[in-house]
């Protein structure tokens, strides 16, 4: 299987490849964020600190390959929002990522009463995508971050035999 993955047209098919599929994860989440900079105007402005996650390589199987998978891939600002923000963002969140491979949406409200806000998107492969906030409180410190986790795929020279 031969897949060009750098001629900016990737393919569903080809998210089995782990070069391709970090690459989907990595234009996904950084698109997402520049959605929520035009929608939310507390974010227009708003300096965001990136930070592209490292690349964690998994035991040998039977064949003596090894997956690969990316952690820490995310954009974090320390920046105030407000409820009506989250609910712009739980919007976005929802409309955009039910059009990738990562269409299992969920908002987890299990700390919403303490201003905590968590909405994440996956896929049966592992593959997933968070987006956090937290409110001003007690506990917390006013922020938002967006985060993506690609699980373990062998490398395009994996394949080629």
């Amino acid at each position: 299987m031969e897949v060009n993955y750098l001629r900016g047209e990737i393919k569903m098919e080809n998210l089995c490849i782990f070069e391709v599929a970090d690459r989907y994860f990595v234009e996904n989440i950084s698109e997402f964020k520049e959605v929520l900079s035009d929608k939310v105007d507390a974010l227009k402005n708003v300096d965001w600190i990136h930070n592209k996650g490292t690349v964690k390589t998994c035991q040998p199987d039977e064949t003596g390959r090894k997956k690969r998978c990316k952690v820490g891939l995310e954009y974090r600002s320390k920046i105030e929002l407000s409820i009506s923000d989250v609910d712009i963002i739980w919007n976005e969140f929802s409309v955009f990522f039910e059009k990738t491979n990562t269409a299992n949406i969920e908002r987890i409200s299990n700390n919403e009463s303490m201003g905590r806000y968590v909405f994440v998107a996956k896929n049966y492969t592992g593959d997933e995508v968070e987006c956090a906030i937290y409110l001003p409180g007690e506990w917390n410190i006013p922020q938002i971050y967006i985060s993506g986790f690609v699980s373990g795929r062998y490398r395009n020279v994996d394949y080629v035999e």
